[in-house]
C-alpha cells in the first residue's frame, strides 16, 4: 500500500503541513479496553478544568486550523477539526468512552496534546491512501471510497476501528507552531501506550512536502 499527500495539499492548504503514522498489526484491541477508557475518563476532568467552550478556539495549537477555516470561507459546514470536534463533546460532559482500545487511547492523546487525528481499520482498506484537496478541505481516501474530512470532520464508518480489529493506522496532522520536538512527544507518548494495552507490531513514519509519499 501506497500513502501519498498531493501536491496541491501543500500549495491550496498550508505549505508546512506534515502527517505522522502509527502503524499497529496483531493488536488485540478489546481486552484493556476499560483500562484506556479510565486513562480517558481522568483527561476529560483536566479538559473540564483547563479550557470552557467559548474559549478553547483561541488556544495556540487551535488557531492555525482556525485560520485555514476562514481562508476556506463558507465551503466547510460546520468547522470542526476532529480535536475540536472531541474537545467541545468533552466541555458538554458527553461520554467519550470508546468500546476499542486503540480509540480510547488516541481520545486520551489527542486530548491531552491538542492535535487532528485519524485512525482506520488497515484490513478494511482498499488499495492506496491518498490525501488531497476536495470542495474545500482536505480530505483522503483510499481506492475505493472517501474515508474522511479534515476540516469540516467527518469520518467513514466502514474503516473505522473496532474492538475485533487487528491492525490499525492512525495519523496525526501537524501545523506550525507544532515543531518536530512536540511532533516526536505525541507519538513518544501514544505508540508505547498501544504496545503495553494491546500489544502487536508498531512502526512509526511521516510524510510532508519533501517527503509525501511513502509505501508500508
Amino acid at each position: 500500500m501506497r500513502i501519498t499527500i498531493k501536491p496541491e495539499v501543500f500549495k491550496k492548504f498550508h505549505p508546512k503541513l506534515e502527517l505522522a503514522f502509527i502503524l499497529v498489526e496483531e493488536m488485540d484491541n478489546k481486552s484493556k479496553a476499560a483500562k484506556a477508557n479510565h486513562l480517558l475518563t481522568e483527561m476529560q476532568k483536566v479538559v473540564l478544568l483547563t479550557f470552557n467552550k467559548d474559549t478553547f478556539k483561541t488556544h495556540n495549537l487551535i488557531s492555525p486550523w482556525e485560520t485555514i477555516k476562514q481562508e476556506f470561507g463558507k465551503k466547510a459546514k460546520h468547522y470542526n477539526t476532529s480535536v475540536e470536534l472531541l474537545l467541545e463533546k468533552a466541555l458538554r460532559k458527553r461520554n467519550l468512552k470508546s468500546k476499542d482500545t486503540v480509540t480510547a487511547l488516541l481520545r486520551y492523546v489527542a486530548l491531552k496534546q491538542i492535535i487532528p487525528f485519524g485512525a482506520d481499520d488497515l484490513n478494511k482498506l482498499k488499495g492506496d491512501i491518498t490525501f488531497e484537496i476536495k470542495k474545500g478541505d482536505l480530505c483522503y481516501r483510499d481506492g475505493k471510497r472517501w474515508l474522511g474530512k479534515k476540516l469540516d470532520y467527518w469520518k467513514n464508518t466502514k474503516t473505522a476501528l473496532r474492538p475485533s480489529s487487528t491492525t490499525a493506522l492512525i495519523h496525526f496532522e501537524f501545523l506550525p507552531p507544532m515543531n518536530s520536538a512536540k511532533q516526536k512527544e505525541v507519538l513518544d507518548e501514544l505508540a508505547p501506550l498501544i504496545q503495553t494495552f494491546c500489544g502487536g507490531k508498531i512502526k512509526v513514519f511521516f510524510l510532508d512536502k519533501k517527503k509525501n509519499m511513502i509505501q508500508i
